[in-house]
């Protein structure tokens, strides 16, 4: 986007939550009332911000209505910001699509961070993929292959390459490590507020405190919205509200099984830790992702199913589960000795949402003309988000994407597979990880 080029201001970006919200709204809500706006967005995390930014792009007036008194609150906030080329090393499902999809993010963020004049966390720092026991790296050997024949540049470290890149890993104590030097990492919702700044000085609505009630519909169409403040109406409406978004899905008699789970991580105090750190993740028989932040250690390792229909807001989700964390860590301090230190600092929880197949959510919702849908995060809503707001609004206006997304659409939940039990509690004992 050109006018990104105008530097937001620190000022400006800080008063985000309040002031400068509250006046952005009050100057453009009334026009989006009357039904000026193309494209109402219900949500204002990764996925709607992400949206609102390509369909801006594209020349298109866009209203986006937000429960919360500012964006990025719910699973956006609690994101650990890595945004890596995650497919076949990492989560054995995805693919050259998702890859695709996982490089375009890794550009746009590194575009945001150079011209939005804001510190959002960013670094070049690549990813380190830690295996501790014999059978964990011997199998993801043929996932690191397949990885590699997309075009990621995996290295496989040597112990002086290990104390080099990775200086507090104690290399005796692994199996193997693996490096990815092209990821980078950021804070997501330092960078996804970022994003609303800019998109609210260049036009796009943004209405805070908004809950949609319910979806207005006549026939076979959606027309847009009813809210706690009133009715707004457009000719296409996306749902883009995380884990509440299946609620609204299936009130439309859509077919949107994502199960919702409360995630959980921590910081710890300042450790020392180089701001260089790779991002790093124990993969195999313990879960762990860890990063740096502010001299110490982002550290996060678990999620809990919640009500799916009704998931909790993230301020309401207790602070138990980073102690849990905690004491789970205790047995990776062989492989990186300053965990002993790791104490619990701040903690963030929200609720992120899967599909049991671990692919996203992107489709026209059938039978509601007008009614678009983006959700099953899978805890990799900040890598895939920018291409699939790109996605969503070539599905919006060219009725095709660039990008392949058979395996996205909603119709693939009619099988009979569909009903089958969810094959795993916890992601994590699967694939682990937080992007």
């Amino acid at each position: 986007m050109a006018n990104l080029m105008k530097r937001i201001s620190r000022r400006r970006f800080v008063k985000l939550g309040g002031a400068t919200v509250a006046l952005t709204v009050s100057k453009v809500s009334s026009a989006a009332a009357a039904g000026e706006a193309d494209v109402i967005i219900i949500g204002a995390g990764s996925f709607g911000c992400n949206t609102a930014w390509h369909l801006h792009e594209r020349g298109r007036k866009v209203l986006v209505l937000e429960a919360q008194d500012k964006p990025a609150t719910q699973a956006t906030h609690a994101g650990a910001g890595f945004v890596a080329r995650w497919s076949a090393v990492h989560v054995p499902g995805w693919g050259k699509t998702e890859w695709e999809m996982q490089v375009y993010g890794i550009n746009f963020y590194t575009r945001l961070a150079g011209d939005c004049g804001f510190d959002i966390g960013f670094a070049h720092c690549g990813a380190c993929y830690i295996y501790r026991t014999a059978q964990g790296w011997e199998r993801v050997q043929a996932g690191a292959a397949r990885a590699r024949s997309y075009g990621t540049q995996l290295e496989v470290l040597s112990a002086e390459r290990a104390a080099s890149v990775v200086s507090p890993i104690n290399f005796k104590a692994t199996k193997g490590i693996l490096l990815d030097p092209d990821s980078i990492r950021v804070r997501a919702g330092d960078a996804i507020r970022c994003e609303a700044e800019h998109l609210g000085r260049e036009g796009v609505t943004f209405r805070y405190n908004t809950r949609v009630l319910e979806l207005v519909k006549a026939g076979g169409q959606v027309l847009g919205v009813k809210t706690n403040a009133g009715e707004f109406r457009a000719p296409s409406t996306v749902i883009a509200a995380g884990a509440w978004s299946r609620r609204l899905a299936e009130s439309v008699g859509a077919k949107c099984p994502t199960q919702a789970k409360a995630d959980t991580r921590y910081t710890t105090v300042p450790l020392g830790i180089p701001a260089s750190l790779p991002v790093l993740l124990y993969n195999d028989a313990a879960i762990f992702y860890i990063r740096y932040e502010r001299d110490g250690l982002l550290i996060g390792g678990e999620d809990r199913p919640v009500d799916s229909l009704n998931p909790p807001l993230a301020a309401s989700i207790p602070k138990d589960g980073a102690y849990r964390v905690r004491e789970e860590l205790r047995q990776v301090e062989p492989a990186m000795p300053v965990l002993k230190h790791a104490e619990v600092d701040v903690v963030t929880s929200a609720v992120a949402s899967y599909t049991r197949d671990q692919h996203f959510i992107l489709d026209a919702v059938p039978g509601a003309k007008g009614l678009y849908v983006i959700t099953g995060c899978q805890e990799a809503g900040i890598t895939h988000g920018p291409a699939l707001g790109k996605m969503m609004t070539e599905l919006i206006l060219d009725g095709h994407t660039q990008v392949d997304r058979s395996g996205f659409r909603l119709t693939r939940f009619n099988s009979s597979a569909a009903a089958t039990p969810w094959p795993w509690m916890s992601r994590r004992h699967q694939i682990g990880a937080e992007a």
